[in-house]
């Protein structure tokens, strides 16, 4: 995109932008990681968005101790080995 005076407008970064950026860099993201870094309360919809654009992303049920002891559960989302390209 060119304005006026002929020079590049850099369009900003969707919430999928920064999501895929995150995985490719980080390898996986869950939705404290969404929330904390990139400010996306609705990781699960990105995600859904991201791969009805045709990214390969895996997700992985995920189950740790909480500080109560307590159960928690939740998803963490990694891109499949074919969709990581190598810089």
């Amino acid at each position: 995109m060119n304005n006026k005076d002929n020079t590049s407008i850099k369009k900003p970064m969707t919430q999928c932008d920064m999501i895929l950026e995150y995985m490719i860099k980080k390898g996986k993201i869950n939705p404290i990681d969404a929330l904390r870094d990139i400010g996306s309360f609705s990781l699960s919809q990105r995600i859904s968005d991201l791969k009805r654009a045709g990214h390969n992303i895996v997700s992985e049920r995920v189950t740790k101790l909480g500080w109560r002891g307590n159960t928690i559960n939740f998803a963490e989302y990694h891109l499949a080995s074919n969709e990581v390209k190598d810089d």
